[in-house]
């Protein structure tokens, strides 16, 4: 507890990025609070959009609507058509919203497009494996929905398929017509058959795309504001969304089929047989004496959706389900071994790694006079074992953390292994510095569920694992994100010898404000520089942040020729202006993604504690002023008072503009950095709204020299 409150004191700088509108935008949402906008949606079938077990429409751009609602008050009403309906508005240029449809020449005359989150790839979908041959598809009873977005695609990349039948659409994508051998074959989405219950094969040609959201023309403001909410609705977000709302869609999709039935009736509960592997990231692995990662969501999941619990075993002969099935190198040989059915969930990236003097190596060639350390979880490769005896010197690992320690203890010259979890290994242990990729070997292999005997729970799992284009890409972005499991301890005594560094100033500062001038000032810029080290080492968030911010606020402050009293204490006392967030929770301050409403008023707060603090130390006004003014706008809709223009103290006019530049330039952990350019044309346009319009003139002047104090510090 002590110190979760010590790190909460060395956080003096996060950069609160929320959407910015426009004076335009502001008016236009305050002019349409009454206003209910209508979102038409058609065929809603899949997860972004959909109606639940009690007809209600649930699904991603719902939590998305919401989230626009809630955040501008503007009202939003979902309501479904039926085809004609929804072609009837789209020619006729009516309705405010239209989801899932096509773009087309002359739709574009009465909406605005914007991609929606349902990609898809096409492809002919058939009854039976071996009858289409999608290279003469010409000799087959072909359908498709005419005016579709099938269509449309056809049309240009297949212009010669001139038998296609045209098939009335009855709401099921056209499967009837399958289903009842009115065809030999459909054209259709990837995205339509979410239960996989027909044989799909894409056209090559045609590359994937996205169906769309059609925003009127009558509302352009509209359409920028969905917009800039899209922009800011992450794919993590997004992949927070789909893990709750699958359970629930699959169940629902399920529950006229015997198969979930067939499964409940057999089961009273599922044993998975777990790998005695502590560190798989992020597939699997152990954290807290609990078991994580990306195959236990989807065994999560599905629990969920057969209602029955899930029981690890490290039993090898009883189980039902055997989590990790995996050959390094050879895992699609374990398909129906042993009645065994194989689901693959991960392709695996050979990945070559070393310390960070040996040599690239792109090939086993490479391997010749070296010591080679293979990770495998269960067996190896005949072939490639074959090939290692030709080496003087190889051993296998049997899982990342032993393999890692080999090669920290110069045990081996080279790692084999997969290339994602060997890195979230080097990160998780903070090895970052000691070991490098040296290479890459390919590899099409993949490791998957081993399912025993079970063609019925084979079947479920597979359907559950996600097939969809879009929905797939989300979810395996789980597979990119990087986990620190245990604290980075060397890091930590760095960081708790500042704490007590900046803790005992603080104590005397406030308990000696009486002090004389002299003697205060030093104890001052031993302050500063207390909260500049701090920062230094949490390179992730500020780095040199704010010393940086005290060089371009002492720059414009001689360019701007104050008073030589003014430049000194705006050069030691910028770095200052966020020193109130030490009275701010740590749960608002690390907060990941937005801030609530009642959070943001809460983080506002830090102006009056930081000029709080400052007037304790007895440093000035300047101090005081920057800490409590350096959120005013130019235009008045800052925070904390709605200062505007002269009326915001010149100080912290000046740090406004120099905290708004670096933080633009910064990377953080949750955006890239802008370049030197980009930052220039964003203050630029906020000349006379965020910015003092003869502050920004200076700087456009002089805009070459914040570039080289962001680069030299």
């Amino acid at each position: 507890m002590l110190l979760k409150l010590l790190i909460s004191f060395l956080i003096i700088y996060i950069n609160i990025f929320s959407i910015n509108f426009s004076t335009e935008e502001i008016d236009w949402i305050k002019d349409n609070q009454k206003t209910t906008f209508t979102i038409n949606a058609y065929n809603p079938k899949h997860i972004y959009l959909y109606e639940n077990e009690a007809g209600v429409l649930s699904g991603v751009y719902i939590n998305f609507f919401e989230k626009i609602s809630k955040e501008t008050g503007l009202n939003f009403k979902f309501q479904t058509l039926k085809r004609d309906d929804m072609l009837n508005l789209l020619n006729k240029g009516e309705g405010d919203i239209i989801f899932n449809v096509s773009k087309s020449i002359n739709r574009k005359k009465n909406y605005n497009f914007l991609p929606t989150l349902n990609s898809y790839t096409l492809g002919v979908y058939s009854k039976n494996e071996s009858l289409i041959d999608i290279k003469y598809l010409e000799k087959y009873k072909v359908g498709m929905i005419p005016t579709s977005s099938d269509s449309l695609l056809i049309n240009q990349f297949y212009p010669h398929l001139n038998n296609v039948i045209s098939i009335a659409d009855n709401g099921n994508f056209g499967f009837w017509a399958l289903e009842n051998n009115t065809i030999d074959a459909l054209i259709g989405k990837s995205s339509n058959d979410i239960l996989k219950t027909y044989k799909f094969t894409p056209f090559e040609n045609v590359p994937p795309s996205q169906l769309w959201m059609a925003v009127n023309k009558n509302h352009p403001t509209l359409e920028k504001i969905i917009t800039k909410f899209k922009l800011e609705f992450s794919t993590k977000e997004v992949a927070d969304i789909l893990k709750n709302e699958r359970p629930y869609f699959y169940r629902q999709l399920l529950s006229n089929q015997q198969l979930l039935a067939r499964i409940k009736r057999r089961y009273s509960n599922i044993k998975v047989l777990i790998p005695d592997i502590d560190d798989m990231l992020p597939i699997f692995y152990r954290s807290k004496n609990k078991y994580s990662g990306y195959i236990i969501d989807r065994l999560e999941e599905l629990s969920k959706l057969t209602g029955l619990p899930i029981i690890f075993t490290s039993d090898s002969e009883n189980y039902d389900i055997k989590a990790i099935d995996s050959k390094m190198f050879q895992s699609n040989q374990n398909k129906n071994k042993q009645n065994l059915y194989y689901i693959p969930y991960y392709k695996i990236q050979i990945g070559i790694f070393s310390k960070h003097d040996a040599n690239f190596i792109d090939s086993f060639q490479g391997f010749e006079n070296k010591r080679v350390g293979i990770i495998s979880f269960e067996d190896i490769d005949t072939n490639l074992l074959n090939f290692l005896h030709n080496f003087d010197f190889y051993k296998i690992y049997p899982d990342t953390t032993e393999a890692l320690n080999a090669i920290l203890r110069n045990e081996v010259d080279y790692i084999i292994g997969d290339f994602k979890i060997i890195s979230m290994g080097v990160a998780n242990k903070y090895l970052e510095n000691k070991i490098k990729v040296a290479g890459f070997l390919g590899g099409n292999n993949t490791i998957g569920f081993g399912i025993k005997k079970d063609a019925d729970l084979a079947q479920l799992v597979d359907k559950l694992f996600p097939n969809h284009l879009a929905e797939s890409r989300i979810l395996q972005s789980e597979l990119s994100v990087s986990k620190k499991l245990s604290p980075n301890y060397k890091y930590l005594l760095l960081m708790l010898s500042t704490f007590f560094i900046i803790i005992a100033t603080l104590f005397y500062l406030l308990r000696k404000a009486t002090i004389a001038s002299k003697k205060e000032k030093r104890i001052t810029k031993a302050l500063v520089e207390s909260f500049e080290a701090a920062n230094e080492l949490n390179d992730e968030d500020t780095g040199n942040h704010i010393l940086r911010v005290n060089l371009y606020s002492k720059f414009l402050a001689e360019k701007l020729k104050c008073s030589s009293k003014f430049i000194k204490e705006i050069g030691e006392y910028a770095s200052l202006h966020d020193v109130g967030k030490i009275a701010i929770s740590d749960m608002i301050l690390k907060k990941p993604g937005k801030l609530t409403s009642e959070e943001f008023e809460e983080m506002k707060k830090h102006v009056i504690f930081g000029k709080e603090l400052i007037k304790k130390m007895q440093l000035g006004s300047i101090a005081e002023n920057i800490a409590l003014y350096h959120h005013e706008k130019w235009n008045g809709k800052g925070y904390w008072f709605g200062l505007s223009t002269d009326a915001i103290p010149l100080e912290a006019r000046i740090v406004a503009l120099a905290d708004v530049y670096d933080a633009l330039r910064q990377k953080r952990v949750y955006k890239d950095g802008f370049t030197h350019e980009v930052a220039v044309e964003i203050i630029k346009k906020e000349r006379g709204e965020h910015f003092d319009p003869a502050l920004v003139d200076i700087f456009l002047i002089h805009h070459k020299e914040f570039d080289k104090i962001f680069i030299s510090h």
